[in-house]
């Protein structure tokens, strides 16, 4: 079930998949959580797994099928998986079939394991905007295959916020009639988006964002390492989130926010001929992820300045030094606040709105400044 040869859709490109990811940071409550409820022989069938982008959840379900897949079988057991509730806990596998299993997990070749994502489309040459309900459907087929050595199955969607509307109702009526034998490990990073309906038949694991320390170890797993000056401000920007700090690193995320902070300090009078020079930098396709992160990171920042109003100029979770200083400079007051919050919503929809109709970059940057430098006029 894999894009042959092809990066997949729930994989950052140029890097390892989750299913290979050797160790997981930061989440192990959450992964005991789920043991102990295996080894309670009360194990519900849905699992609904919920956080941030990039932050481990893939990971995890990953993690969690390669468990239950090497667990030995007992056919015996309406669940699918061996009955460790009365102190059986001592069973296990002969190391070469649990690491055969393992390797047959990670390949996708695992008779007892079914992945949903989205799928590639070989006419345009892009993965699909949306998990389609006959994609759902083949899902069902998988269940009613049998499987020669019996036992439990797995199966991960990632992510279930992909479903389209009628692939979600499919689901919701397998979630209601669950098969037998099977647990559901659903990836979600948006629950609030889905059907009460869904949520109502999992139960949750709700992952949190990683700390500083938790989130270098992740990306050293990776081999990308934080410079040790710039690790706060990665781990502020990046919000714990393994998937945004390697975005900041490969598009020198401290720098952009440097400038952009630099920018901010000129107000209310901006030098536009070095806004010009900069903004000529974004040009090209090829700069697309740079500019997407360059206006990520300018509506952060105008947001910054609105909570430091709001909050009395105490940014306890201040990026750089020199943040206060300009803060405390351009929103003095909470009513001031709200103005630079005003700001902050409009500017976010006409970014998003002028990056999806491919205005020009210059133009757009340009004029999210000047609208800055208005509203910095009206408050100094």
């Amino acid at each position: 079930m894999t894009e042959n040869n092809l990066m997949l859709s729930d994989q950052i490109a140029g890097y390892p998949h989750p299913k290979v990811t050797e160790t997981i940071f930061g989440h192990d409550f959450s992964e005991q959580e789920f043991i102990n409820c295996y080894k309670s022989g009360k194990l519900h069938h849905g699992w609904l797994i919920s956080g941030a982008k990039g932050i481990g959840k893939a990971t995890l379900a990953w993690r969690l099928a390669k468990f239950l897949l090497t667990q030995p079988i007992d056919g015996t057991q309406t669940s699918g998986f061996l009955d460790i509730s009365d102190g059986n806990k001592t069973i296990e596998l002969d190391e070469h079939l649990k690491n055969t299993i393992t390797a047959r997990i990670i390949a996708e070749s695992e008779p007892r394991l079914a992945i949903l994502r989205k799928s590639f489309d070989e006419k345009r040459k892009t993965f699909r905007s949306s998990i389609r309900v006959d994609e759902v459907r083949h899902l069902n087929k998988f269940f009613s295959l049998s499987v020669s050595d019996g036992g439990g199955r797995v199966a991960i969607i990632d992510c279930v916020d992909d479903l389209n509307i009628n692939a979600a109702n499919a689901l919701l009526k397998t979630l209601e009639e669950p098969p037998k034998n099977t647990v559901f490990l659903l990836i979600s990073h948006n629950p609030q988006s889905l059907l009460a309906t869904i949520k109502s038949r999992c139960r949750g694991l709700r992952l949190s964002n990683l700390t500083e320390s938790d989130l270098k170890s992740a990306l050293r797993q990776i081999n990308l390492i934080v410079p040790e000056n710039d690790s706060t401000i990665y781990s502020l920007l990046g919000s714990g989130s393994v998937g945004n700090s390697i975005r900041l690193l490969e598009h020198d995320g401290a720098d952009l926010y440097r400038t952009i902070l630099s920018f901010l300090s000129q107000l209310p009078n901006l030098n536009g001929f070095e806004i010009e020079k900069f903004v000529g930098t974004f040009t090209g396709t090829k700069n697309r992820s740079r500019l997407e992160l360059f206006i990520e990171l300018l509506n952060i920042a105008i947001a910054r300045i609105s909570k430091a109003g709001i909050t009395g100029h105490i940014l306890s979770d201040q990026i750089l030094e020199d943040e206060k200083e300009i803060f405390e400079k351009l929103c003095p007051t909470p009513d001031i606040a709200k103005k630079w919050a005003e700001l902050a919503q409009t500017q976010s929809e006409n970014l998003k709105h002028g990056l999806a109709v491919n205005l020009d970059p210059g133009s757009l940057i340009l004029d999210t400044f000047f609208r800055i430098e208005d509203c910095a006029k009206t408050v100094i």
